[in-house]
């Protein structure tokens, strides 16, 4: 590959850095000018077929249906809540189980949002759990950077394992058949047996980097956004961090072993809440002055429109428990999942192409979130005027956020397509990820999960990022006599540490608390974690070596 290709392949890529995150544009300027630029590289230097690059667009308007739909189901919730005066309940309740914005942040992004990723996955715990802090008094953007970075461990085993049992299974099939036949015939002759495995290596490896994740945050908190910018008010509270990050990790290790991917961060967050909830109502591993010093006077003023509490914590959380429900059962129940895919919209041979695309109407859980929404209009009583301010105010909030997964889901199709050219050459990740993995096999266990990081920052998804990448992660693993269950945890591990950076997540949550336009300082403060997250894992595995 010439330097040029080289460029090229990672246009994307320099293109986002470059606008989003040096030049500070908002996501809603830098994804469209970073896709033109993919666009460009695709045709001028990989000679890219403009009928697949057209097509490309095309899949990507059609495949950002989704995320956007859980966004805006968010949202309209939130609203909901919010102008109903259900939300005035619920930020009263996490008040009462403690006042220190700490305890707040790993009980609310860090349990509850490993529930809500493990039961929906799609950023959708970020979107619920950044709003919920503003509520209780934490400045937006911290909120924002907290709930990305909280979304991490959980990854593994959201939407019902979807990211192992899918993308990597996905991800490892080459000519209609998996590249890992030997290795799924080893343990036990279905894929679903060789993914628990593997995620077994990744949430052993999570028994000390998912850990870490409760302190990470609380210091990246008080660190970057409290008063006094002091990292050890954060270190302060860390039995209680600790504490919260085992009585995660813990249950899901037992759960993967005892039932496989499906259910660790669903079953594993509910133990944990169970666990940590009294002890922070009795004050247990906690300091005795709880701390709520912000530098902003956002805190005060969100406390000060607090509105009177009208409702019992029941009725306030019964969209969120509805909503949960409504996940887990269509996720578990067989003959609901197949009646509610039924109701797919699919569109195959996009302009001439093998490209297809779909969206899951009623399966998705944007559905889902709009039906709560239903249920709090009852539920609460609103006024029709208050309905129709919660939807005028979401809708308008989407804006910015339809221009920007507009045009950041298409620069990724581009990107992947790009293997149908006239030059010859691989698609741009394969060619680039391959020019690595050559260069690099010394040191794979660090750059395993980067190229993980690295998948999941362009497309959005660990699922993906899982899909485009297992099968070099597999190849390398041959090539250097590597464990493959391993490097393959590694890869799934590198994923979800670019959850916490990725443009369609940092961009729901930045929409969801007000923020839009301010999305490159929520990934400045995410990117060194999500960097860390990866060398402490990549370290622990070359010490390691699998089992």
């Amino acid at each position: 590959m010439t330097f040029v290709q080289l460029l090229a392949s990672l246009s994307p890529v320099i293109s986002v850095m470059l606008f989003l995150v040096l030049l500070r544009l908002p996501a809603s300027k830098a994804m469209p000018i970073s896709a033109l630029v993919t666009a460009l590289a695709a045709v001028l230097v990989w000679q890219m077929d403009l009928k697949m690059l057209s097509a490309s667009v095309v899949e990507g308007l059609l495949s950002a249906l989704t995320p956007l739909s859980i966004i805006f189901g968010a949202v309209f919730l939130l609203n909901t809540l919010k102008y109903s005066g259900a939300m005035d309940t619920i930020r009263a309740g996490f008040t009462n189980i403690s006042a220190d914005a700490r305890v707040q942040v790993i009980i609310i992004c860090w349990l509850f949002g490993a529930f809500i990723e493990g039961s929906a996955g799609f950023g959708t715990p970020a979107a619920i759990g950044a709003p919920l802090l503003v509520l209780l008094g934490i400045p937006p953007v911290a909120a924002a950077v907290v709930a990305l970075i909280a979304d991490s461990a959980s990854v593994s085993f959201g939407a019902i394992g979807l990211p192992v049992l899918f993308g990597m299974e996905q991800g490892l099939i080459e000519g209609g058949s998996s590249m890992a036949a030997a290795q799924i015939a080893e343990h036990g002759g279905h894929f679903s047996d060789y993914a628990r495995f593997i995620a077994m290596h990744m949430i052993s490896i999570d028994l000390v980097t998912g850990t870490l994740i409760p302190l990470v945050m609380v210091m990246v908190l008080t660190g970057f956004f409290g008063r006094n910018k002091s990292f050890a008010e954060g270190l302060a509270i860390w039995k209680f961090a600790f504490f919260a990050g085992l009585a995660f990790t813990v249950p899901a290790w037992a759960i993967n072993y005892l039932a496989g991917p499906e259910f660790p961060s669903v079953i594993g967050a509910l133990i944990g809440m169970a666990l940590v909830i009294p002890v922070a109502r009795k004050g247990w591993l906690l300091p005795s002055t709880p701390w709520h010093d912000f530098e902003t006077d956002e805190s005060s003023d969100a406390k000060a429109n607090q509105g009177e509490v009208r409702f019992s914590q029941l009725a306030a959380w019964t969209p969120y428990l509805v909503m949960a429900a409504l996940l887990v059962a269509s996720r578990t129940i067989a003959p609901l999942k197949s009646w509610l895919n039924s109701f797919n919209l699919s569109w195959t041979n996009l302009l001439g192409t093998e490209l297809k695309a779909s969206f899951a109407t009623l399966y998705a859980p944007g559905a889902f979130f709009v039906l709560v929404c239903v249920l709090g209009f009852v539920l609460f009583k609103m006024r029709r005027e208050a309905i129709s301010e919660s939807l005028s105010v979401s809708l308008k909030s989407m804006v910015p956020t339809v221009i920007s997964l507009g045009a950041s889901v298409p620069m990724v199709k581009i990107f992947l397509n790009s293997g149908a050219n006239e030059a010859g050459l691989a698609s741009m990740p394969v060619a680039l990820a391959d020019m690595l993995a050559g260069s690099m096999g010394a040191v794979w266990n660090w750059m395993a999960p980067v190229v993980g990081i690295f998948g999941a920052f362009l497309s959005g998804s660990a699922t993906f990022s899982n899909m485009m990448f297992s099968g070099l992660q597999y190849s390398v693993a041959d090539n250097i006599g590597a464990n493959h269950a391993l490097t393959l945890a590694l890869q799934g591990i590198g994923a979800n540490a670019g959850n916490m950076m990725c443009v369609m997540n940092v961009v729901a949550a930045a929409t969801v608390v007000g923020m839009a336009g301010r999305e490159s300082e929520i990934i400045r403060k995410t990117m060194p974690v999500a960097l860390g997250y990866a060398l402490v894992a990549g370290t622990i595995a070359a010490l390691w070596g699998g089992f």
